[in-house]
């Protein structure tokens, strides 16, 4: 069965998708399956308009399986493949529909695991946490990565995390600038330092997964975004076994950019459906 890693933030919108999409392009392929991206934000989706798909294949009819009981295999069947192969399931542009498809696939969470001979990992992209079914998605996962800025104000609203997050054992990733190391910020917030990621934010690199800019493979491979994300998407994986995080970061540098994948390169002149600050 697949693993399910759901991203999600808590206030706003933080980076969730474009994190999501950085994961996929550097996740480890331990079993040689490539991650789906299943955008599943309750308040509408931006990757159908972003990357020019169809919203009708993505979880629209994702939801409609679920509904009818269809097989547990139909993610395939409901994924797409943008620039640079990364796959996707989009969500419905429009709230209503997106709230609707996101509720039915949380009713019924086995069509994103599918059956006993599925393999690979979902990246559940759950955009914000407001949603009764974005929450109920967010703990069927296998892990849960909130997603949040490096201010004082933004963490605030994760060290204020809600009842239904007690007893779970959330993960944090930092993007942007931070003040803050992750001790600091593990201690403020009753966390523990390995919960904590702090990623640098690459503005050309992330730009190309919002489908605003080309970027070059060698300068996505040699960004701070890449390094990050790629040390990020091992541990998620479980890849790094036994490893350090200072011992992990010495071999991918030991590695070098060859350790990298290559880049998703966004349609030149494509524009951001409903992003705010380009940070979605």
């Amino acid at each position: 069965m697949r693993q399910i890693v759901a991203l999600g933030s808590l206030k706003g919108a933080a980076g969730a998708s474009t994190l999501a999409l950085a994961l996929a392009a550097a996740w480890p392929l331990g079993d040689g399956v490539r991650p789906v991206v299943v955008e599943a934000d309750a308040s509408g989706g931006d990757l159908a308009v972003r990357f020019g798909l169809s919203d009708m294949v993505g979880l629209l009819a994702l939801a409609a399986g679920a509904r009818q009981g269809g097989p547990e295999r139909d993610l395939d069947g409901c994924t797409q493949e943008v620039a640079g192969g990364l796959r996707v399931v989009v969500a419905p542009t429009g709230a209503d529909q997106a709230l609707a498809s996101v509720a039915e696939v949380a009713a019924c969470p086995s069509v994103l695991r599918g059956d006993a001979g599925s393999e690979g990992t979902v990246l559940l992209d759950l955009g914000h946490l407001g949603s009764a079914a974005s929450r109920e998605l967010a703990r069927v996962a296998d892990r849960l990565v909130l997603v949040a800025r490096g201010s004082a104000d933004a963490l605030a609203h994760v060290a204020a995390r809600p009842e239904w997050l007690e007893g779970a054992r959330p993960e944090l990733a930092v993007v942007g600038p931070c003040r803050y190391s992750e001790s600091d910020i593990a201690q403020a917030l009753g966390m523990e330092r390995d919960q904590i990621y702090l990623l640098p934010w690459n503005v050309r690199a992330a730009d190309a997964f919002a489908g605003a800019a080309r970027v070059a493979e060698g300068r996505w491979r040699r960004s701070s975004l890449a390094r990050a994300v790629f040390v990020l998407a091992r541990r998620l994986a479980g890849a790094d076994s036994g490893v350090s995080r200072g011992g992990l970061c010495g071999e991918l540098a030991a590695l070098g950019s060859r350790a990298l994948p290559g880049p998703l390169v966004g349609r030149s002149g494509a524009r951001r459906s409903l992003e705010k600050g380009g940070t979605r």
